[in-house]
């Protein structure tokens, strides 16, 4: 039985990690998605996750894709590597250096005087080593902010309070998203300030945590979801014999943000929910006191189908890849998002779970090796 054939559809949940360039790979997921009709009814996103959940959900329908990829054309610089590993290698380098000297068109310029000295004291807001003054712009001129406000597609974005550091998620259904929550979600130190919401300052979201799945489970009340997990960031990874490979490997780790432990845990949290409702359906009627209906309130019926998406480690991809806004990268990192996401649907292994299966199940995602 498939979901449309249940009582209840699955809603449809797309999940979207931070990542930087790397989050082109979102860009064919979602081109896949809308192909083949499984709009998401929900989107999460985090710092690039986040700018492209607004664009998808900040537009009317016949011009959501097209926004998107105005927006990954308009931050796009830089010429082809080419074939020969050295050459290639020469030319990442060289690409990553003058993004970091002379900024990202569309997205952020240096902020002269930022990088020396450190300690110089200067306002909160300008703290950083960028300006993000064009990823404002550039998301003025292609997300509806006010069609966003009523939009179809429910858009969460996280970002942490610096000050508390406690994770917090700006969501349409509850908040007048702006310019500056899209923003604040990305903005990573120490490249990009802070951003000031309601008298509070906010960081990247993915300090705190780049996969926003806790936030889905967390909601209530809960629903039985098809969601679609676009993860940027490799979890497993061969030991670095260099430096260049060390730092890489560093950012892996890092924004790969625990997602296998998270859905270890997320998935044995489910189980006991789901435990405590069957318990609680088996309690006579002279047994449902109000301790018992307070331990049945904690369980949970639903179930929830991950299926995890994976962003491939592109040829001669190093530290400097989440800043590599190439032309040629961001084409070959569409094109094996659409290839996944469009593998997944074709699959479609949800469909063939016993319907009487509750809590979460993690779909992984399987795909031939991507060359140069």
């Amino acid at each position: 039985m498939n979901d449309r054939m249940s009582p209840m559809p699955l809603r449809n949940v797309l999940l979207l990690q931070g990542g930087g360039a790397l989050g082109a790979y979102q860009l064919g997921v979602i081109e896949a998605l809308i192909g083949a009709g499984r709009v998401p009814d929900w989107v999460v996103g985090t710092s690039i996750g986040a700018i492209n959940g607004a664009l998808l959900a900040g537009n009317q329908p016949h011009r959501r894709l097209e926004r998107l990829q105005e927006f990954w054309t308009t931050v796009s610089r830089g010429i082809p590597r080419g074939e020969d590993e050295t050459a290639a290698s020469v030319i990442g380098t060289w690409q990553a250096i003058q993004a970091i000297v002379t900024g990202i068109p569309g997205f952020f310029t240096p902020r002269l005087g930022s990088y020396f000295p450190l300690g110089l004291r200067t306002e909160p807001l300008e703290a950083s080593y960028y300006d993000v003054a064009p990823l404002r712009h550039t998301l003025e001129r292609l997300v509806d902010f006010d069609f966003l406000a009523h939009s179809p597609i429910r858009l969460s974005v996280g970002a942490v309070d610096l000050e508390s550091g406690r994770m917090r998620y700006f969501d349409n259904r509850r908040d007048r998203l702006q310019v500056d929550h899209i923003l604040a979600s990305g903005a990573l130190p120490p490249a990009f300030p802070p951003v000031e919401i309601e008298g509070r300052h906010y960081w990247d979201g993915g300090l705190y945590s780049n996969t926003p799945l806790e936030y889905v489970l967390s909601e209530r009340p809960r629903r039985d979801s098809l969601c679609f997990l676009a993860t940027l960031w490799p979890v497993t990874g061969e030991a670095p014999d260099n430096l260049r490979d060390v730092l890489e490997r560093t950012k892996d780790i890092q924004f790969a943000s625990r997602s296998e432990t998270l859905l270890a845990k997320e998935a044995e949290l489910q189980a006991l929910r789901s435990a405590i409702a069957t318990l609680a359906s088996r309690l006579p009627d002279g047994a449902q006191d109000d301790d018992a209906r307070q331990a049945a309130a904690l369980g949970c019926d639903s179930v929830y189908h991950v299926v995890r998406l994976e962003a491939p480690h592109l040829p001669g991809e190093d530290q400097y890849k989440d800043i590599e806004f190439v032309p040629e990268r961001v084409a070959k990192r569409a094109r094996a998002g659409h290839a996944d996401a469009s593998a997944a649907l074709e699959d479609a292994r949800w469909t063939r779970v016993d319907t009487a299966r509750r809590g979460l199940i993690v779909h992984g995602c399987e795909r031939d090796t991507v060359t140069a």
